[in-house]
């Protein structure tokens, strides 16, 4: 199998994909201790998976865990010390740049991953806070170090890797912001392609002799319609539009891949089908039904604050307005999940087997058939929070788009700074959104570990924010894939993710690249194409 390198490699997804399309993870680098927890659980659990044993141990250790998961984990690993030592090698904890792990350290490391490998792929993408367009906005207006900010040039690590290690092909990730970023008048982007281009001669940090001087052509991975004048890609060309490439999301991103001058490799790309796309209820309608916890009150509250609704005074504002939405609303409330609880870290799945299924990417989901359903917990919301949740929801099924402030009840406003200013105007319209059942969904981004008023499931009767295994199923996690930490620090996992669905597509391309034959057939990828 192709060697891979993954680093910035969060909880795993670009080496998820690649795992599952034939290559062989030599080394993943994540500097975050909770998303490396899930990075060497996962790394751990493929181990075990490749024989029975240690597929009935994976089994015992979730029967055990959910009484005492600490302990579970302890007896697992010394059962199985030598693939637990393994997956330790392969999942590394390390900040690349970081005093503690200089760069000769790093790079002694790689090459020790890789055995003399001729031909391989690094993948990755460095953290992406200072990129991205929300992230621009909040810290120009509050951080006079924005400039500096040491994370506008992580990508240097990147690069330097690729000077000093020379793989085959690169694929490099970033988020969208990344193509109008500008630092102290230099365009970002441009200058990562012309550094990517030729690598040795602008690296500054390389811990070799003398600089490389390998090449490397840049393309997207997807064809554009066109090139412009002199024969080059524009900076949009490398964007790729997640949700015409089968994720059920919206998802904006940049990917770069590189390729050695001289290897002989011709680059393909991945054809995008813009009139199917995979929505929201194919993926998480199958799922157990929860409804959320209740912050500062007793669970059996929970019916009664939202058969309380129709006392409200916004329901009586919405019986003038809206006859059937009314109508809709006192019907949901008829139908509320009395019996339903908001869920474990690690529950038995005791359903008809029929029925846990999604729609779409049912494969892919479920390829490794676990009878558990894991990290599927509902936060805690306050009880006004729930009558918004509720009515959002009700009026998203009645007119089939998330309703903007302005369309709720004025007495069901939020008395929040970022909804109100003098004179009532509105700020934030899209404050409480909620995802479609027809539509892929919103881009499901780190930000989801702060609040869930942007991602609402659509089901009114469970009345909550989605889970973090919703969350990783738009993000096409496979549903084994168990995510460690605290719940705030597993969606922010999940968030930054690269959808490994889509990285199993990207690895298919790169296989057929180095004239290997992909592994997997979950539901055909897009096709490819090569340049000719």
């Amino acid at each position: 199998m192709i060697p891979i390198i993954d680093i910035f490699a969060g909880p795993g997804g670009l080496g998820e994909g690649f795992t599952r399309a034939g290559f062989n993870i030599r080394l993943s680098i994540e500097r975050d201790p909770q998303a490396h927890e899930t990075l060497l659980f996962r790394s751990f659990t493929r181990i075990l998976q490749k024989t029975k044993k240690g597929r009935n141990s994976i089994l015992a250790y979730f029967e055990a865990a959910q009484h005492d998961p600490v302990h579970a984990l302890e007896e697992l690993i010394e059962k199985h010390a030598n693939a637990y030592e393994e997956a330790s090698n392969e999942a590394w904890l390390a900040e690349l740049g970081g005093e503690e792990f200089p760069d000769h350290d790093v790079s002694t490391r790689i090459d020790a991953a890789l055995n003399g490998a001729k031909e391989w792929v690094l993948i990755g993408g460095p953290p992406c806070q200072a990129y991205s367009l929300a992230g621009r906005a909040r810290m120009k207006g509050t951080d006079p170090d924005f400039e500096d900010d040491h994370r506008h040039f992580l990508y240097k690590q990147y690069l330097r890797i690729v000077a000093d290690h020379s793989p085959t092909i690169f694929v490099m990730e970033n988020v969208k912001g990344i193509l109008s970023a500008n630092v102290k008048n230099i365009e970002i982007f441009k200058q990562i392609r012309a550094d990517l281009h030729k690598p040795g001669e602008a690296t500054d940090i390389s811990v070799r002799d003398s600089p490389s001087d390998v090449v490397y052509d840049l393309h997207p991975l997807i064809q554009p319609i066109q090139k412009s004048i002199d024969d080059d890609y524009d900076p949009s060309d490398f964007l790729i539009r997640a949700e015409d490439l089968g994720i059920p999301q919206k998802r904006h991103r940049v990917f770069i891949i590189g390729i050695k001058r001289g290897s002989g490799i011709q680059m393909k790309h991945l054809i995008p089908d813009p009139d199917h796309h995979v929505s929201v209820a194919e993926v998480i309608n199958d799922l157990p039904s929860r409804r959320s916890g209740f912050s500062r009150k007793s669970e059996d509250d929970w019916c009664e604050t939202l058969k309380d609704i129709k006392r409200q005074p916004w329901f009586k504002e919405t019986q003038q307005t809206d006859k059937g939405l009314t109508k809709l609303i006192s019907s949901q409330l008829n139908n509320l999940l009395k019996d339903q609880n908001n869920g474990e870290n690690i529950q038995p799945e005791t359903r008809d087997p029929s029925k846990t299924s999604p729609k779409a990417l049912s494969k892919w989901y479920r390829e490794r058939k676990l009878p558990y359903v894991l990290n599927h917990v509902c936060r805690n919301h306050m009880d006004s929070d729930l009558q918004r949740y509720f009515y959002a929801a009700c009026f998203t099924l009645e007119h089939n788009y998330s309703p903007k402030l302005t369309e709720y009840p004025e007495s069901l406003l939020p008395n929040h700074q970022n909804v109100k200013k003098p004179g009532k105007k509105i700020i934030f319209d899209d404050r409480f959104r909620v995802q479609c059942s027809h539509l892929p969904s919103t881009t499901v981004v780190s930000h989801i570990s702060k609040d869930g008023h942007y991602y609402i499931h659509p089901n009114p009767t469970q009345c909550r924010s989605l889970t973090v295994r919703e969350a990783a199923r738009l993000q096409t996690f496979p549903d084994d894939y168990f995510f460690q930490g605290p719940r705030t620090a597993q969606f922010h996992q999940v968030g930054n993710a690269v959808p490994p669905f889509l990285a199993w597509q990207i690895g298919c391309l790169v296989s057929k690249m180095l004239g290997k034959k992909p592994k997997g057939n979950y539901s055909a990828p897009a096709n490819t194409e090569s340049n000719s």
